[in-house]
């Protein structure tokens, strides 16, 4: 099995980790439910402008947007990444950020592809997939209502030709929680496609829940032994929790 490509997995990773603790902050911050339309809002502050500057720290930026201290100058400056598998990672990290205003506009300008109001971002990358399905699975989870067209968009990619778009659409649905996409999360899991089935893996802890542990649990029975299965083991003990700690330890 081929080494696991650290920064996109690495990344993933941490989602997994932040996922337990973003849960716990949704007590006190409150996603924006109804947000006005992206071209409503006043001109962006002077201090949130982005300068024109080439050379920043992208790894630096998406943890601060994972763990939701990002501003939104953070934020802009993180969508000018040009590698794609650290932008996508940064997409489906800002659903961490929803409860900032600006955020959830610049979302929205995106995917309306309102490259002026917003001219420094990555366009080309994020006008097509693999960075539009994470901004779809981010517009998705965001919203809660007029939602179908973001997962229609994920889904139209599950048997994409190519692998990276197949990994982010595994992880896109492992973020979503609807059951009946376990079956394809499944499939990938255990595929030959190493790449894809990573992503799937992963997709399966995100996913939470009885029957998306039980799979993973399945599977890494199955794949005892290999590389594969000692990632199914690490996911289940990072997000489920399993097998549980001893009584009294």
């Amino acid at each position: 099995m081929p080494v696991i490509r650290q920064s996109y997995f690495g990344t993933l990773l941490t989602l997994v980790v932040a996922a337990a603790a973003l849960t716990a902050m949704d007590a006190t911050v409150r996603a924006v439910r109804h947000p006005p339309p992206p071209h409503a809002q006043a001109s962006t502050p002077i201090e949130d402008r982005v300068p024109n500057k080439p050379n920043y720290d992208y790894t630096d930026l998406r943890n601060r947007i994972i763990y939701a201290r990002a501003t939104l100058a953070e934020t802009r400056r993180a969508l000018t990444d040009t590698d794609p598998a650290a932008l996508s990672n940064t997409l489906h990290a800002l659903y961490a950020m929803r409860w900032h205003r600006g955020v959830v506009h610049l979302l929205n300008g995106m995917w309306a592809m309102d490259r002026e109001k917003y001219p420094e971002l990555a366009w080309d990358l994020i006008a097509d997939a693999p960075a539009r399905i994470a901004l779809a699975s981010t517009l998705n989870r965001v919203h809660i209502v007029d939602t179908e067209r973001f997962l229609t968009y994920v889904r139209a990619h599950e048997t994409d030709p190519h692998e990276f778009n197949r990994a982010q659409v595994a992880v896109a649905l492992g973020l979503n929680g609807d059951r009946s996409d376990l079956p394809y999360l499944r499939e990938m899991a255990d595929g030959e496609n190493h790449y894809v089935a990573q992503s799937a893996i992963t997709g399966l802890s995100l996913f939470g829940g009885a029957m998306a542990r039980e799979t993973l649990i399945e599977l890494a029975e199955k794949h005892h032994g290999t590389p594969r299965g000692a990632l199914m083991q690490q996911l289940l003990r990072q997000a489920y929790n399993w097998p549980p700690a001893p009584s009294g330890s």
